[in-house]
């Protein structure tokens, strides 16, 4: 598994159960550039002096919905990975979340460290992909 230990990352849950859980399950992934938010608002604050990497969103929350911070975090940086982790089990709610620009979404019951592990990984993955890409098309302007 790739570790990109210098990635910032921001949980977003008004649930402190929930926040706590995932920061476990990151930090022992190796994960420690973690910033717990308990609102929509707060996270938003947080975009112009943090710049996160991957930002961790809940759907249901009291200030803004999990979908209004999306929308808002994709026009600050529309290249922060967002991932939501939810308590709605709706698939609508789901592909929603997706069509305004989730990376993925999952449900709060199912998460466990595996599926954290996974989920890093494919981040990584994703990464790393892009990375190779850019360089590729800087090759291709140099010598073009």
């Amino acid at each position: 598994m790739l570790k990109n230990f210098a990635s910032t990352i921001f949980l977003v849950d008004d649930d402190e159960l929930s926040l706590t859980l995932y920061q476990q399950f990151l930090k022992q992934l190796g994960y420690t550039n973690i910033h717990l938010f308990y609102n929509g608002n707060d996270c938003l604050v947080g975009l112009d002096t943090l710049f996160p990497d991957i930002i961790f969103l809940d759907y249901n929350m009291e200030d803004l919905t999990g979908i209004e911070v999306l929308k808002q975090i994709r026009k600050f940086n529309p290249a922060i990975i967002v991932l939501f982790i939810s308590g709605q089990e709706d698939i609508d709610v789901a592909v929603n979340t997706m069509r305004q620009g989730a990376l993925d979404y999952m449900v709060k019951s199912s998460l466990t460290m595996d599926k954290m592990a996974k989920l890093m990984d494919r981040i990584e993955s994703l990464s790393v992909q892009e990375t190779a890409g850019e360089k590729k098309s800087l090759l291709r302007r140099l010598f073009s």
